[in-house]
């Protein structure tokens, strides 16, 4: 009867041991894979990722993509009240604000807003049409940052027709950022009537004359 017992608490002994063995190798396991994705993220040559402490908060135009503990972060401010970290990705999508017409003849356009890239450009359509009738990159346009932190995108229409559906129906117009391939919404623009536009800030030099 002894040896029974003796034999009955040595075998629950060992499967403690065991159990306890695989849940530490798991938890290693899954250390090391957290340490590896942190390593791949901060070896991308793409500015898209970033890994961001808890601390720091989210930045602006940036989404999360997962949250980690990172040992280089500090367990203050925890995201979800239990990662340190985060990694996160450009969101990419330009968000406008505010558009209108410019220039002493308004027939510009003058688009607010934020998360517009540096070689960002414009579409534009009739408000009827699905077809672009305009493109306007490069030096077509011009992407200022005006004094409350705002992006803004300046153009000067540059054909007959373009203007001609300015002053009667309105333009549609996007902003596109090419590399993530994200557009804004697109919005409706229309001339009024006459000249006197009002200003432009910043002032759409030198596409506006």
């Amino acid at each position: 009867m002894k040896n029974i017992l003796k034999k009955t608490i040595f075998t629950l002994f060992l499967l403690v041991v065991i159990s306890c063995q695989k849940e530490d190798d798991s938890i290693i396991e899954e250390n090391l894979l957290i340490e590896n994705e942190i390593s791949e993220v901060s070896e991308k040559s793409n500015p898209e990722y970033l890994i961001v402490c808890s601390i720091d908060g989210i930045p602006s135009g940036y989404i999360v993509q997962e949250y980690i503990y990172n040992s280089q972060c500090p367990n203050s401010n925890l995201f979800l009240g239990t990662y340190n970290a985060a990694i996160v990705k450009r969101n990419g999508t330009p968000r406008l604000s505010a558009a209108g017409a410019g220039c002493d003849d308004n027939y510009c356009i003058w688009i607010k807003g934020s998360n517009f890239d540096n070689n960002s450009y414009v579409d534009i359509r009739t408000t009827t049409g699905s077809s672009i009738i305009g493109t306007y990159r490069g030096s077509n346009r011009t992407l200022t940052t005006n004094a409350q932190g705002q992006q803004v995108i300046t153009l000067r229409l540059g054909s007959a027709y373009e203007r001609s559906q300015f002053a009667s129906s309105g333009l549609r117009i996007w902003v596109v950022n090419p590399d993530p391939r994200k557009w804004a919404d697109g919005r409706t623009v229309r001339r009024p009537g006459g000249g006197n536009g009002g200003p432009i800030d910043p002032p759409c030099n030198p596409i506006c004359p």
